[in-house]
Formats: structure tokens, sequence, C-alpha cells
């Protein structure tokens, strides 16, 4: 395998926080949204990023961001499609703008990504006690040989951006209880990575996924305990009682499928299932993204391999 990169995912800058809570937009827009699961924060490398229905709609890194195709809209919408020569405009700031920034982000959305969004709504850190989401998007990256400024550097840093797109675990769960973490990998049924008349891809990306967990355990296990850390100094005044540090990772990672019907689940689904579990991939399968429960996810991937 390629070696990767440490792994960091917390704060070095303890100012950042303090700063983000004196913020007007995260007070009266984001935090409500918070404790509601619409928004999701996640914690990076000197940088807080938050996701709306698996879009990232703000980072903050002492300054709040924004992609231009969610900021360059209009103030307001009309009931009619923009005219040739009628002003389109854009935001003129953030705390204003917040909801069409938020609309605009939920356009660029994908169908697993707002399973993830579910997952992380009903896993919401505000106010489950029991298994949360924790993190998603969890990236983990190839370390570049080349010297900067040469022509591998830059054929190589393409690849790396496609390595890190495959090396990108969606939602990673916590047991509270068990202080102990698990990965999941998230397919919508229509995803052709999930079906093959021989092995599905999703299985060596799984297996992928089980060895970097395997090879970069201690690393990932110390991170997540600084996140932690900062999730409690962020939401102290939100969470009942802080959240325990991660004591272990559960050493493989699941598969949700989800977004079929009743008659897809009877057919092709529940065969493909089978051959998952053949290749010891743990997997669970809900049909309505709406319904999935972070516990229920939790314990069925933990069981689904006899």
């Amino acid at each position: 395998m390629d070696s990767i990169k440490t792994f960091k995912r917390y704060l070095k800058n303890d100012e950042l926080i303090s700063k983000l809570k004196n913020e007007k937009l995260f007070q009266d827009k984001l935090l409500p949204d918070i404790e509601s699961g619409k928004v999701f924060p996640a914690i990076r490398n000197d940088v807080i990023d938050f996701y709306y229905y698996n879009s990232l709609l703000f980072e903050y890194d002492g300054e709040f961001k924004t992609h231009p195709k969610f900021a360059f809209v209009p103030e307001k919408y009309g009931k009619h499609y923009v005219t040739d020569g009628k002003k389109v405009g854009n935001v003129t700031d953030f705390y204003n703008g917040y909801e069409n920034i938020k609309e605009r982000a939920k356009l660029y959305t994908s169908v697993e990504a707002i399973g993830v969004h579910y997952i992380c709504k009903n896993g919401n850190l505000l106010s489950n006690k029991d298994y949360i989401a924790l993190d998603i998007e969890v990236a983990f990256e190839k370390i570049k040989n080349e010297p900067e400024g040469t022509l591998n550097y830059f054929e190589n840093t393409e690849k790396e951006k496609k390595l890190k797109d495959q090396n990108r675990i969606d939602v990673l769960l916590y047991s509270i209880k068990e202080k102990q973490l698990l990965f999941v990998e998230a397919k919508h049924y229509t995803n052709g990575e999930i079906w093959s008349n021989g092995t599905p891809k999703v299985v060596n990306q799984v297996k992928r996924y089980n060895e970097i967990i395997k090879m970069k355990n201690d690393e990932i296990l110390k991170s997540y305990q600084k996140y932690v850390e900062n999730l409690n100094d962020l939401f102290k005044d939100e969470l009942e009682n802080p959240l325990p540090m991660p004591e272990k990772i559960y050493p493989e990672c699941g598969l949700i499928i989800f977004g079929f019907d009743q008659s897809q689940k009877d057919n092709r689904l529940t065969s493909n299932k089978e051959k998952l579990i053949s290749n010891n991939i743990r997997v669970y399968t809900i049909g309505n993204e709406k319904s999935i429960k972070s516990s229920t996810l939790y314990k069925e991937i933990i069981d689904s391999v006899k």
C-alpha cells in the first residue's frame, strides 16, 4: 500500500474555538441548526467545517469562507426565472444570506450525501447520548515523493486528488458507552460499485480502508481524542455531559446501502448482500435513508458477518 500522510484532525490553535463562539453567524445561525441536526460541525487540521446535506457550507479558520457557487446568489428569490438583463447579484454578507447559501449548498448534494446527512442528523452529538456521528469525509492522503515544480509532481498531484477521493470514508460513528469508533462507507442502491457478476468494486474499497485503519490505528485514535477535546470545548454549554475520550477503533469499516424499495430488496439486493457478506464485508441495508438510526447502524454493522 502507498504511504499515507500523518493523520491529523484537530485544532492546535486553542483560540480558534473561543473566537468562533463569539461570531454572530455562529451564535444566531449555525448553532441552532447544529442543535436541530440540520448542520454538521467537523474539526479539521486547524479548521472547523460546517456541512449542510453533506455540502461544505462554511469553513472557519478565523473567518468564515464558503464556495463562490453558494455565495453568488440573489438575496431574494422571486417567483420566476431570472430574465436576461436583470440583476442577479450576490448575497451582501453571510449572516443575512445564510438561508440562501444553505439553499444553494443543498442543490449540489448527491443521493449518497443525503443519506450521510440523515445518519448525522439522527446521530446528532448534541441530542444523542449513545451513538453519535463524530465525523464525515474522513480523508487519508498519500505522501508525494516528487520534488515540487517537476512534471511528475504535477502529474502525481492530480493522481493524489483522485486517490484522496478514493481514500475518503463517509462516516465515523462513536459508541459513547463502549468508547469505540466505527468507520462506515455509504452507498446508494443505484451506485454501480456495489454491483458485479464477480467481485463488486466496493469490496476492494472497504478492504483498502481496513488496511489503512490497521496501519494508522494509533495515529487515528490519538487524533480523535484531541478531536473530542475540541468538541467538548466548543459545545461545553450545549452538552449535558462532556463526551468521553475514545479508547479503541473497530478494526473493520462497515458498509451501509440505502435508497431501495421492497421489490428491489426482495430480488436483486438480497442476493448481492449475501455476496458482500461472503467477502467478509460488514453490511447493513435500509430502504429509507431518513429512518437510519445511528444506534441500529452501529450494531448491525458489527453483528452483520456471522
